[in-house]
């Protein structure tokens, strides 16, 4: 047995009662546990004129959609955090947005730093939602390489799809799953 000092176990113990807090706190509207690796997201989605706020943001790898010898960065900023299934499964996304459970932007971003594609997560659109990009809108990236993307992205105006009025105005900061 390895004799254990009365301080390291009041800071195991304190460690154990701090991670026990996080755990309890963090559960989501979608069941899943906030991770510490979650990235952080500012800024609305705004859909009809109702503004959601967005917290939570998320990133990973993928083989290129143009190159597949390169790596596109798909990020994803939401106002809820989302478990393991929702984030590698589009569909479970598309359910989660259609019960009002999930309001989400996805941003498709390529080797060089350049957006190629955005998809909305979103109830308000009913069943199609918007997808695409616009050359207008406005991308900064602030960092991308192979362990985090942090960057904004800003329409630049609002636009229409069916009838239905949408805007983006987000930022984000993610750590980079492979």
């Amino acid at each position: 047995m390895i004799p254990v000092t009365r301080r390291a176990a009041m800071v195991l113990a304190a460690a154990s009662l701090v991670a026990s807090a996080v755990s309890a706190t963090a559960l989501s509207a979608t069941g899943a546990e906030a991770d510490p690796a979650d990235g952080k997201a500012e800024g609305t989605l705004t859909v009809n004129g109702k503004a959601t706020p967005v917290a939570y943001a998320y990133a990973r790898q993928q083989p290129g959609f143009f190159d597949k010898n390169t790596m596109d960065t798909l990020v994803i900023v939401s106002d809820v955090p989302l478990d393991a299934k929702a984030l590698a499964d589009d569909f479970a996304r598309i359910d989660l947005a259609k019960q009002g459970k999930l309001h989400a932007f996805e941003i498709t971003i390529d080797a060089t730093g350049t957006p190629i594609s955005t998809v909305w997560r979103h109830e308000g659109f009913g069943d199609a939602m918007p997808s695409g990009i616009s050359s207008t809108d406005v991308f900064t990236k602030k960092v991308l390489d192979d362990k985090v993307v942090d960057g904004s992205y800003k329409s630049a105006e609002p636009a229409d799809f069916f009838g239905n009025t949408y805007s983006f105005d987000v930022s984000f900061r993610a750590p980079i799953a492979h």
